[in-house]
């Protein structure tokens, strides 16, 4: 069968549009009509192979009377109403297919994923088997039942779940406390409950109405949402506690296997809902840099937080630390002198250099003002009530994890690893989940500011791990103003004007004949072209010595742009 034309009458709604754009990114064509569309219900019936009913269930009757008698035969007629005996009953008396849909979802979530209810009729036929199938096909995960099942179920699945949200809501209106007050003496378990009444309340009363209106089967199960209420009502009004325990536990009985799959389920819900306060509370606390700041990569907790520590305390300085959100937003600070200064991470001992570090230092105009070297300790991190024998998942950054692996088989080889985009992301997550069975790899400064527990330390394989970090001042450095401290290196960066043999091993020579001992040498692509490279260069010595001022010199001559990034 070749695609069909798509209808859908109230495609400027909520749902028809997201339907709507979903088919037409699938590549069919779409028609829509609406209360301001050019085009008429009656006219989209007659030129659609499908039209799809995407109205208020208490008009969706009307609707379909409206246009049935302009139908092809050759079409099919379905609808998105939440109830289905009531519109499929009215749509059997076309002449087309028909077939009844319930997408169990919102406009704000993807198709892909979510359940859709198909309620095929005795009319269903080759169009229907398409709607099938194309559904299907992208990822829509599909139940089918009969009419009358559909709004049994759904009287269950929306009216009284849908009724227990609204009058819930309602009961706290009622109540008059501020729901910002509430939700501060209230468990993540019961904010997760208030969250679900308003976001019910949040969404259109016509819709939520109709729901509970127009579905006949509604009554009943409201009756006996009601009972439950009366008699919990009842029993705690003469405080009957057996009683209480009596009902509470028959529930739990007719629940089973699923309690403890859905405490499991809502305790991982509970954890992302703590993430997203943490994380909103924190951009709460942004503001921008100050001139006297020094910038560093962010989080809180990191190694560069603990290199900005150390480099505070060994200087008795009292500048505030700015989290920036990458290495090259530090730099940006500093070059533009809305920081003081900035640290950044330049060279770890087992993973090599930093290349963000090394393209920062040649473009920007900065300079290294000194370094600081910081020993690499992993520490193994906990809830303060876990002990070792409960740790059956482990978080850390994946670099974390890898220079970890050793200790991590030996101690842990069942354990399940997880990366996260930092160590101290990973310390931020265990440290609101509260899980006794998870822990993180990060650092002791992290453990403490958190007050979690640390189960081991030094965790690392290899003993000897550290990382390199470089203090940046705004401005470039050059040959004419020297640091007014003696300095015991120098870095340089250069390029040629042109690849030729024996360029780089001439600079060699000058550093050579100068006696001056070269301690690194990297290489970078200028990202210009292919074979084109800018050389970094460490070396012994200070600006201020004669011979390392000639050979620079002679060295300037030779390349096609020399930058001294930092005599210190």
């Amino acid at each position: 069968m070749q695609n069909p034309v798509i209808g859908i009458i109230g495609g400027k709604g909520r749902m028809g549009h997201l339907f709507a754009q979903f088919f037409k990114d699938r590549g069919l064509k779409v028609i829509i009509s609406d209360k301001k569309t050019k085009l008429s219900n009656i006219e989209l019936a007659k030129k659609a192979d499908i039209s799809i009913v995407s109205v208020p269930i208490d008009i969706t009757e009307k609707i379909i009377k409206e246009i049935i008698p302009h139908m092809p035969k050759t079409s099919a007629l379905m609808d998105f109403t939440s109830v289905k005996e009531m519109p499929v009953k009215a749509m059997l008396k076309a002449k087309c297919e028909v077939m009844g849909i319930h997408p169990m979802f919102g406009d704000s979530n993807p198709i892909p994923g979510q359940t859709i209810i198909l309620c095929h009729t005795r009319k269903s036929k080759n169009w229907s088997e398409w709607m099938e199938d194309f559904l299907h096909e992208n990822g829509a995960q599909i139940q089918k039942m009969t009419p009358r099942e559909h709004d049994q179920m759904m009287s269950l699945a929306q009216g009284m779940i849908h009724f227990a949200d609204i009058t819930f809501a309602d009961a706290l209106r009622r109540l008059k406390l501020p729901a910002e007050d509430l939700m501060k003496f209230t468990s993540k378990a019961s904010e997760l409950k208030i969250q679900l009444a308003a976001r019910v309340i949040d969404q259109d009363s016509g819709l939520y109405g109709n729901i509970q209106i127009e579905n006949p089967n509604n009554i009943k199960a409201i009756k006996a949402y009601q009972k439950s209420v009366n008699e919990y009502f009842k029993i705690i009004k003469k405080k009957d506690l057996s009683k209480f325990k009596r009902l509470f536990d028959s529930s739990k009985s007719y629940f089973g296997k699923y309690a403890k799959e859905a405490y499991e389920d809502s305790s991982t819900l509970i954890d992302k809902l703590q993430e997203m306060h943490a994380r909103r509370k924190n951009l709460s606390k942004t503001q921008n840099p100050k001139k006297n700041d020094i910038a560093i990569l962010g989080p809180e907790n990191t190694y560069s937080h603990i290199a900005a520590e150390k480099y505070l305390n060994e200087n008795k300085l009292k500048n505030k630390i700015y989290f920036a959100k990458s290495i090259e937003e530090v730099f940006d600070f500093v070059a533009a002198g809305k920081t003081q200064k900035g640290i950044i991470p330049i060279e770890n001992k087992l993973h090599g250099t930093v290349r963000e570090t090394l393209d920062g230092l040649f473009a920007k105009k900065v300079r290294i003002k000194e370094d600081i070297n910081l020993t690499i300790n992993h520490v193994l991190i906990a809830q303060p009530h876990a002990e070792k024998k409960d740790i059956k998942v482990i978080i850390s950054h994946s670099q974390a994890l890898n220079q970890c692996k050793k200790y991590i088989k030996k101690n842990f080889p069942k354990a399940e690893l997880k990366a996260y985009a930092s160590t101290a992301a990973a310390i931020e997550y265990l440290a609101i989940s509260n899980k006794k069975n998870t822990a993180a790899i990060g650092t002791e400064f992290a453990a403490v500011n958190n007050d979690l527990k640390i189960l081991d330390k030094n965790i690392q394989d290899e003993k000897e791990n550290s990382t390199t970090f470089v203090v940046i001042e705004k401005g470039e450095q050059t040959l004419i103003k020297i640091p007014q401290t003696k300095s015991q290196k120098t870095s340089i960066a250069f390029y040629f004007k042109s690849d030729s043999p024996g360029s780089l091993f001439s600079v060699f020579k000058d550093f050579s004949d100068a006696k001056i001992n070269m301690t690194k040498i990297e290489s970078r692509p200028t990202k210009a072209g292919f074979g084109e490279y800018i050389f970094f260069l460490d070396f012994d010595g200070d600006l201020s010595d004669v011979n390392v001022k000639k050979a620079l010199q002679k060295i300037k001559k030779k390349v096609a742009r020399l930058k001294i990034l930092g005599s210190y």
